[in-house]
C-alpha cells in the first residue's frame, strides 16, 4: 500500500508514526528544509496532548507548566486555577521528536494531483510520484483540500503555485472557512514576570479573540494576538501594558476556522489545519489534529478509509460547531457585550474552575444547563445583545 503524507508537521508525523506501528511505511513529503521550522504556533497545549494519545509523546519539549489563567478587562481581573491544565512547549523540539525515525523528503512541494485509476499521481517540485492513498496534512492553505473541493471526480488541478495570497484567502470563504492571522513576540523581560505559571488573557472589544501572555519562565514570555493588523495591535498592547523587554523572536501564522465540507473521499483524506481541526474559541489545533490522526489511521488499519469522515464527525463535529457558534456571537458583541461576558465569567469563576476542560470547551456549556442560576444570567446577557448577534449575516 503506497501512502503519501503531504506535510511533515506534528500531525503528519504522528500519522506516520501510527502507521509505522502497524508495519506500514508512509512516504512523507515536506516543502521546508526541516521539521519544526518555521514555527507558527503559540506553543501552549493541554495536558491531554501528552496523556490522551495512543502513541506516547515525549515530554522533553515541555518548558513550563501552566496552572490556570488570569483574565483581564478594563482594569478588572479574576483568576481560574487549574493545576497542570496545560504546558508551554518548545514547538520546534516537539515537532522534531515526533519525526524521529521517519524518512522525510524535504523541499518537495506538491504542485498538482491527478487521479490514476484508484490511485493518484502527484506532481511535485522534484518530479512525479504515485500514491494509492493521499493524506493532506499540509496546513491552513492545503493544496490537497483545494484539489478535493475543485476536483471531486479527479480532474487534474491547475498549477496555482503563484496564486496571490489574497486570492487564496477568498477561496477559503468559498469553502466555508474563515482565515485569521495570529502574531506573537517572544520577549526577554527587563524585570521578572509575576505568577510565571499562569497564562494571562486580555479581552477587548473589536479584537476577535484576545491578547495573551504565555510565560516560559520569570524572564521570558510570549505575547500574542489574533486580529486584523495584528502586529500594530500587539505593539499597542505592549505599550499600554508597559511590558518592557528585548524581542528575541517573532512569528505569525494563519488560523483557518470552519467546517470543511469533505475531509475524506476516494482515498483522499484531510487532517489537522487542512481539515480545520481547530478549537474555534482559542485557535489551538494540535490536540484535535492528533485525535483525527488516530481516527484516520484506525480506518486505514480496518481497510475502511471511507468511514473516516463519519467517525470524526460523530466524535468531534458537535464540539466544533458549538465553538463556531460561540465565536460568531462573541465577535458581534459591542463594548457592553464584552463587559457583560467578562463579568458573567468572573461571577462564576469557581464553577469554571470545576468543569473547564482545556481541549473540550463544550463541557462548560453542557454543565451550564445543570445550573439554572447561571443559565438565567447567561440568557440575560445574550438577550441584551441579541440584536447585534442576529442582525448581521
Amino acid at each position: 500500500m503506497e501512502i503519501v503524507i503531504v506535510g511533515a508537521g506534528p500531525i503528519g508525523c504522528y500519522i506516520a508514526q501510527l502507521l509505522l506501528n502497524l508495519g506500514i511505511k508512509a512516504r512523507i513529503m515536506e516543502e521546508h528544509q526541516e521539521v519544526g521550522m518555521p514555527v507558527k504556533c503559540a506553543g501552549i497545549v493541554g495536558r491531554q496532548v501528552f496523556e490522551d494519545t495512543s502513541f506516547r509523546i515525549s515530554k522533553s519539549s515541555i518548558i513550563n507548566q501552566i496552572d490556570g489563567a488570569l483574565f483581564f478587562y478594563q482594569g478588572d481581573n479574576f483568576r481560574i486555577r487549574r493545576e497542570g491544565v496545560a504546558y508551554v512547549i518548545d514547538r520546534e523540539k516537539f515537532d522534531k521528536e515526533l519525526s524521529e525515525g521517519l524518512e522525510i523528503e524535504y523541499e518537495r512541494r506538491l504542485l498538482a494531483i491527478e487521479q490514476r485509476g484508484k490511485g493518484y499521481g502527484l506532481k511535485t517540485s522534484k518530479g512525479e510520484i504515485n500514491a494509492e492513498i493521499v493524506i493532506g496534512a499540509d496546513g491552513a492553505r492545503s493544496r490537497v483540500r483545494r484539489f478535493m473541493r475543485s476536483n471531486p471526480e479527479g480532474v487534474k488541478e491547475k498549477n496555482k503555485h503563484h496564486k496571490h495570497q489574497e486570492d487564496e484567502l477568498k477561496e477559503g470563504f468559498k469553502e466555508g472557512i474563515k482565515y485569521y492571522t495570529g502574531w506573537q513576540y517572544r520577549l526577554k523581560l527587563a524585570e521578572n514576570f509575576p505568577s510565571p505559571h499562569l497564562v494571562r488573557v486580555y479581552l477587548e472589544e473589536n479584537i476577535p479573540f484576545f491578547f495573551w501572555i504565555i510565560p516560559e519562565s520569570e524572564e521570558i514570555i510570549r505575547v500574542g494576538v489574533i486580529a486584523k493588523e495584528g502586529r500594530s495591535q500587539l505593539n499597542r498592547f505592549l505599550a499600554e501594558e508597559k511590558i518592557r523587554g528585548e524581542i528575541i523572536d517573532k512569528l505569525a501564522g494563519i488560523i483557518p476556522l470552519g467546517m470543511v465540507p469533505k475531509i475524506g473521499a476516494n482515498n483522499l483524506a484531510l487532517v489537522g489545519d487542512a481539515a480545520c481541526h481547530i478549537k474555534p474559541l482559542t485557535g489551538g489545533g494540535i490536540y484535535y489534529g492528533l485525535k483525527a490522526a488516530e481516527i484516520l489511521v484506525g480506518c486505514i488499519r480496518d481497510n475502511s478509509l471511507a468511514e473516516y469522515e463519519r467517525r470524526w464527525k460523530r466524535k468531534y463535529r458537535r464540539e466544533i460547531r458549538l465553538g463556531l457558534g460561540a465565536r460568531k456571537i462573541y465577535e458581534r458583541l459591542n463594548k457592553q457585550g464584552v463587559k457583560d461576558i467578562f463579568y458573567l465569567f468572573k461571577e462564576n469563576a469557581n464553577f469554571i474552575e470545576e468543569v473547564a476542560n482545556f481541549e473540550n470547551h463544550s463541557l462548560i456549556l453542557r454543565e451550564v444547563f445543570k445550573k439554572p442560576r447561571i443559565l438565567i444570567r447567561a440568557s440575560q446577557v445574550l438577550g441584551k445583545n441579541i440584536g447585534r448577534v442576529i442582525g448581521k449575516n
